[in-house]
Parts: C-alpha cells; structure tokens; sequence
C-alpha cells in the first residue's frame, strides 16, 4: 500500500469528463518483417513483463471520507482483454485518419477500477506499418518515468531478451486494506510529513532570502520580473471534443541553429513554437499586443530515478510573440528562459516533494467540477496560454514485434484556460511534436503543427544554416523516408 502525493492525486481532483488526465505516446512502426500476429506479440510481450513496472500491477483505493488521498493497492488479477486493445484504421489508412483515431480514444476516461492504462494496437496503416497507442493516467507517471518505462513497453531490440520467471511473492497478490489500516497510513504519513518539512526549514530560509534578494535587484533596476499573460483563444473553457496535430524535424539541425545561435535545443523549440503561435494567431485575427507567455514543465528528478510518479513543477517563460523577427525573438526568448530557470534555481531546493492536505480530494474535486460548470475559463483572466513540454527520449532505436519504432509522438492534456498543449519528445535524430486541444477552440491544429515546419526553415534561415536535404518534414503515414 503506497498513498499517492498531493502532485499525483491532484490529477485525480482536475478529472472531469472535459479534461481526461491520462497522457499517451503515439509510435508508428514500420511493417514487421515477418508479417506475423503483431497484436499476439505485443499481447504477449506485456504479459510476459507486467511484473517490471508497478504501474501495470496497481490501481486506486480511497481513503474513508476522501480526508486525504486515495492509495495503490496491488492488483493480482489483470484483465489484459481490457488493457491492450486491437484496432485497424479504414483504407487507405493515412496519417490524417490515423490523427482522428488518436483524438477520439484520448477523449476516453479510464476505468478508476482497474489499473490505470491502456495500449491500442492499431493497424491497417499506409505503407504496411502499424501504430501502438500507449495511454496512462498522470496520477502515476510523469514524462520522466514514461520515458524510463519504454524499453519494458516496447524493447531495445527486434528480438527482446527473455524474462525471468515471475517472483514468486507477486503471484498471490494481496488483500484490501481494512479501514483501519486506511486511516492509520493516513496519519501516519500526516506525521511524517510534519517532520520532514522540519527538516527542510534551513531550505526554506535560503530560498526566502534568494526571493527577497532578487526583488531588490528588480526594483533596482526598475524591472517588471512578473509576466503577464493576455488572454487569447486558447484561453477558454473546454469540451470533451479533441484535435490532435503532428509534425517532425531534425534533432541534428535543431542543435545546428543552436550552435550557431549560442542557445539550447529546448530554446529552439520554445522559438519554433512562438513563430507557429505568431503565424497561427494573426491568421485567425486574434494576435495580441503583449507577448504570449508559455508554462514549462521543469523534472525534479534525480539522474537514474525511474520511479512510477510525478517529480516535475512548471516555469513560465515569455514567447516574445510580440517581435516579429525570428532571430530578435530567439534572443528574447533565450533571456526570458534564464531569467526563469534562474529564478528557479533560487526555490527549487525547498520545494517539498509532498505535502498532506486532509480534505483536498473534496475541496479540488469541487472546484474542477465548478470550473466545468460554470466555464469559469471564459471570464477569467489568463495565468499561461499555452504549455510546452520537451520530454529527452532514447537516442537507440526501439522496436516491436520484430519492427522498427519510426516516430513516438506525445499526446498530453488540454484543460479549461489551457487549451492548447505542444509536448516535443526527441528519439533518435527526431523531435516528434505532438500538438493536442480543444476541438472547439482550435479545429485546425494540424495547420499549426505544419507551421512548426515552416518556422524551424525560417529561422534557419534567419541563422544562416544551410538547407539539408535530410530535412523531416510533416510525417505522412507511407511517406519515402
């Protein structure tokens, strides 16, 4: 029995069913060189390994009352018939149709009963190939873990090494807890907790005079260190309806630009998708005057830490969507995300890692149920309009059943005021964009995931980086590689 932290439970609380928050990976593969059974493979695959990560193995249990949140428990008996599912895409199964698929099972919920997952092998596809949907609620995974999780899922290689008979102490399971056993682990962790912020008061301290010393260099400067974000389409109240987007470009041409530029790679992506914001905006007469401003996902993660849950908190950054030079805007940008991660650096070490707040599964439930409602989003004054997450994946190939992995594109969580998320996840020499929304705000989202191509050229340009014939652009299921 593990209780779930306040991170991991609140993506319980935020559930409605106009924001699902499970987060998923498209991989599209080539055509498996044997023309086996590749649903039967990859069924067995993961039965074979369901012992290898606890996340397969567990599912939810509520505290009595909701006066904390709920714990995993073991689950012994897993229905696979229920887990991973077969699907096949109409002919001629393009990546258009394969993009409609994706949209509508990420509208699905999962079933609180069971574990907290599912996988959708779909074929049928363009080419030959097939795709594997892998979906997994946020209350137990983060981009971090999911990444640690993939060459279980999948493999490293097209003949996967055999595993080991099952330990013998999972086979039988174990029993639900009792009541009493629920609100003893409640207090017991309430404690615990009470002594570990103790612990980190010294943290805290530094933290608060980092804070304080930089306020006074703010105002010394007569500075503004907090950004505001306008409101835009983006930032409204959403329905179940999703549209999803894809798009691909060269990793190595990324870093190109950046060594040309002195940036990073994630500042590339942040200017890539400020130029396709810009593009997308004025075309649709809803550019404002200030500059948009993105919420980035920044990991806690320790180097080698591959466990099942969240270990991440959010920066904001300005997209200087306001400048219309691509260079100008690059340097912007690059400004603005040292600013912020410095700021950053400045609390990091204090953040708890947990934190009990008895009662918060009726009080955050409520309020996401009210923010439904109501469409509080519609009037409310915007935090951020837009997240963007850059998730590092495997730099090796990954296969399944015998075929090799092409493209893994992200599929994350639009939710009310956020409409629009952009998640990038690099694998191999790709940076595979996954651009998921609101139908109702942006029915178009592949027109603006097309512009991620088209600014990444232009501020190629714009950097004097010479044009690659290699260049990958907006990847077509059947598409010559």
């Amino acid at each position: 029995m593990e209780r779930l932290s306040t991170l991991d439970a609140s993506f319980l609380y935020m559930e409605t069913p106009e924001t699902p928050m499970h987060v998923a990976g498209l991989g599209i593969f080539a055509p498996p060189p044997s023309g086996g059974d590749v649903f039967k493979s990859f069924h067995d695959h993961i039965a074979a390994r369901l012992h290898l990560l606890p996340f397969f193995e567990r599912k939810l249990n509520a505290i009595p009352a909701s006066v904390d949140n709920p714990v995993w428990i073991h689950e012994a008996n897993v229905d696979l018939d229920y887990h991973i599912r077969q699907m096949a895409v109409p002919r001629p199964g393009t990546m258009e149709q394969l993009r409609t698929l994706i949209a509508r099972l990420h509208m699905i919920l999962l079933d609180r009963s069971r574990p907290l997952w599912q996988y959708y092998v779909i074929e049928g596809l363009e080419g030959g190939g097939f795709a594997i949907y892998v979906k997994m609620h946020h209350s137990g995974i983060d981009g971090g873990a999911g990444m640690a999780a993939l060459d279980i899922i999948f493999g490293s290689s097209p003949d996967p090494t055999p595993i080991a008979q099952r330990p013998a102490r999972t086979l039988s399971g174990a029993s639900e807890p009792t009541l009493l056993e629920l609100v003893g682990k409640t207090y017991e962790d309430f404690w615990q907790q009470q002594r570990r912020m103790l612990e980190t008061l010294p943290d805290v301290g530094k933290a608060l005079a980092n804070i304080g010393r930089r306020l006074i260099e703010d105002l010394g400067r007569g500075s503004n260190a907090f950004v505001i974000a306008p409101k835009t389409i983006f930032n409204v109240a959403v329905s179940k309806q999703r549209s999803f987007g894809t798009t691909t470009i060269s990793l190595s041409e990324v870093k190109a630009v950046g060594n040309a530029t002195e940036s990073k790679v994630n500042d590339i992506v942040m200017a890539v998708c400020a130029g396709a914001l810009r593009r997308y905006l004025l075309e649709h007469s809803a550019l404002p005057k200030e500059s948009l401003v993105a919420a980035l996902p920044v990991s806690l993660r320790e180097p080698g830490n591959t466990e099942m849950n969240n270990q991440v908190t959010m920066m904001l950054c300005s997209l200087s969507t306001d400048i219309a030079d691509p260079m100008t805007r690059l340097t912007a940008i690059v400004a603005s995300s040292r600013d912020s991660k410095a700021r950053l650096g400045d609390v990091k070490g204090a953040m708890p890692t947990d934190i009990t707040i008895l009662g918060a599964p009726v009080v955050m439930t409520g309020l996401a149920e009210w923010m439904g409602r109501t469409k509080a989003a519609d009037r409310l004054p915007a935090m951020v309009n837009v997240l963007i997450s850059n998730v590092p994946g495997p730099r090796k190939p990954m296969y399944c059943a015998g075929a090799q992995l092409e493209n893994y594109f992200p599929v994350s969580i639009p939710s009310h005021g956020g409409a629009l998320n952009i998640t990038v996840q690099s694998y191999m020499d790709n940076l595979d964009f996954g651009l998921i929304a609101c139908r109702t705000a942006v029915p178009d989202i592949q027109r603006m995931a097309d512009m991620l191509v088209e600014e990444f050229q232009a501020l190629k340009q714009a950097a004097h980086i010479r044009p690659s014939t290699d260049d990958i652009e907006s990847i077509e299921i059947g598409a010559a590689k």
